[in-house]
């Protein structure tokens, strides 16, 4: 009890700051909604090699638990590692803003399949609903596969959570392999992991997140 008492004394300020900025992931993460819709020049940015990768609709499952995993993963931090939660949150609204803004100069487009039948299985039609629900715009960068990479990269700061970790880090290998097998994403939009990665280390700098092992 003494010890939680001395954690909060330290940290009630990083509470406050943090739920401000909770507030500011949650407004980011709407701006997609904002984005997602045709411009004036829209790009393809396929090629042979993404046009020779097949439709495995079971990937659905993967590519739709990404939203609940990932806000599992920030209130995690919210709760018990406030200072990891203030360099994730701020990644976080970062990879939004970077994405929407090259959303914004440079949309791109994903062809999908025109194949596919409804009823043909339960995982069919998932991605039919998914596909009906998300226009085939916002592609390049993808926030899929760079909010899933940001998400795992933040479980490596502490030793103790090495396995979270691993297994966080095959999600989000999944997660990108399932962008890929749905036709949400071409192979080039997989760039959105790298810049996630980039992200992270710089907010592990700038928050000096070595205190936090």
């Amino acid at each position: 009890m003494d010890k939680l008492r001395r954690f909060m004394k330290e940290n009630w300020w990083r509470y406050l700051m943090n739920l401000v900025l909770a507030g500011g992931v949650y407004w980011s993460s709407t701006w997609y909604a904002t984005t997602n819709h045709a411009t004036t020049n829209v790009h393809i940015l396929q090629t042979a090699f993404d046009r020779w990768v097949p439709v495995i609709p079971q990937f659905i499952v993967p590519y739709n638990w990404l939203q609940p995993v990932l806000y599992f993963c920030l209130l995690f931090f919210f709760v018990f590692h406030p200072k990891i939660f203030t360099a994730f949150g701020v990644a976080f609204i970062a990879i939004e803003a970077i994405s929407n803004g090259v959303y914004i100069v440079f949309q791109t487009q994903v062809p999908r399949p025109t194949d596919l039948v409804a009823g043909t299985s339960r995982y069919v039609d998932a991605l039919l609903a998914t596909y009906k629900s998300d226009s085939p715009y916002n592609c390049f960068p993808s926030l899929h596969c760079g909010l899933s990479a940001l998400a795992a990269s933040f479980w490596w700061v502490k030793r103790r959570y090495r396995p979270v970790a691993w297994l966080m880090t095959v999600f989000a290998a999944v997660t990108v392999v399932a962008t890929q097998v749905l036709k949400q994403h071409v192979i080039a939009d997989t760039v959105g992991s790298l810049l996630a990665i980039a992200l992270y280390l710089l907010a592990y700098r700038i928050f000096n997140l070595k205190t936090e092992h």
